[in-house]
């Protein structure tokens, strides 16, 4: 159901397999890996081994695209193709998100394809997420006078699926040097798309929560974000993905606002209820090619050190980061 009570619109869809006819029904702003995740339900083939022939015309797109998108009539029928999986239960929602995660082109101001209603629909999931999100626990106390740093782990300081030797050998270069030279002027959160066992386990192998000169503030993980629907500029289609809604920290700690936040992730759809909040670097992937050459963190260190000097960052354009030529903070930070 809707977030305000009204009936969610349904699609019926028929697909066959194995020469099995099947019936499924599902709500019309749900995107094609959740209409995935009720076949598996029905056949037991899991996401990553299905084929649906005749869904539309060419290419499947993406996992994420919405199919009120797709201009399907009631009761479209297709065909599964897939093998599935025998005596196995999948957990589709503990189980963590892909690690490779495309990137989307999304409007960052509502565009015709995205309605009025989908634009308030994401504000109620943003005031349902967060009625339900509990208050923040404190890694450190937070000090006073200092900005707000969220960063994203996964692919932006760290390559969560290169396979080598040693966990420091997935470390984006210069990740401690970064955060020990931004931690006089910034509290530093980390807000991963993963699972808290997970995170937790990956932010204490690469020695986050014992350094001696910086300490995170606090952590989210992924059951602080939720779905929203934007608008991609590519095919013009409603995309329905999982958001780091940054009001959820700004309500429970209002000293920090629009005005002193911003949040870097390699992923530009996290960015979709706070675009101007949103700083996107490269992602850092092939670590055992790319640790001796990656160097994506120094011009971001730079510009964060120059927005010390920022009083309301709401006022600069965070794509632009490499030509800002702003000052770079002089004399002691700010009291703590």
């Amino acid at each position: 159901m809707d977030p305000s009570g009204a009936p969610e619109p349904q699609l019926p869809l028929r697909f066959s397999w194995q020469g099995k006819k099947y019936d499924l029904t599902v709500p019309l702003d749900a995107n094609i890996a959740e209409l995935k995740a009720l076949i598996t339900e029905l056949t037991d083939v899991p996401p990553d081994r299905q084929k649906l022939v005749g869904l539309v015309r060419g290419k499947l797109p993406s996992d994420l695209i919405v199919l009120e998108s797709l201009g399907l009539t009631p009761n479209h029928a297709f065909m599964l193709m897939g093998t599935a999986t025998v005596n196995a239960f999948i957990d589709l929602q503990a189980a963590d998100l892909p690690e490779v995660i495309d990137d989307l082109e999304l409007d960052e101001a509502p565009a015709p394809g995205q309605s009025t209603l989908e634009i308030a629909k994401n504000k109620r999931a943003l005031e349902k997420m967060h009625a339900k999100m509990p208050p923040i626990t404190l890694i450190h106390p937070l000090r006073p006078h200092k900005k707000l740093l969220v960063l994203d782990l996964d692919y932006t300081l760290f390559d969560c699926k290169t396979v080598v030797s040693h966990i420091s050998q997935r470390m984006r270069p210069g990740m401690h040097e970064m955060l020990v030279a931004l931690y006089p002027y910034y509290e530093l959160v980390i807000w991963s798309q993963t699972s808290w066992r997970w995170l937790e386990a990956k932010i204490t192998d690469l020695g986050m929560l014992t350094h001696a000169n910086y300490k995170l503030a606090f952590v989210l993980d992924r059951t602080c974000m939720f779905s929203v629907v934007s608008h991609q500029k590519k095919h013009s289609m409603l995309v329905k993905h999982q958001v780091k809604s940054l009001e959820l920290i700004w309500r429970r700690l209002p000293q920090f606002s629009a005005a002193n936040t911003i949040h870097v992730d390699d992923l530009r759809q996290n960015f979709a209820m706070n675009p101007q909040s949103g700083l996107r670097i490269s992602a850092f992937k092939h670590a055992d090619k790319n640790q001796a050459t990656d160097r994506a963190l120094w011009p971001v260190t730079k510009y964060l050190l120059q927005l010390v000097n920022v009083a309301d960052f709401t006022t600069l354009d965070h794509s632009r980061f490499e030509t800002f030529d702003g000052p770079l903070p002089s004399g002691p930070p700010p009291s703590d």
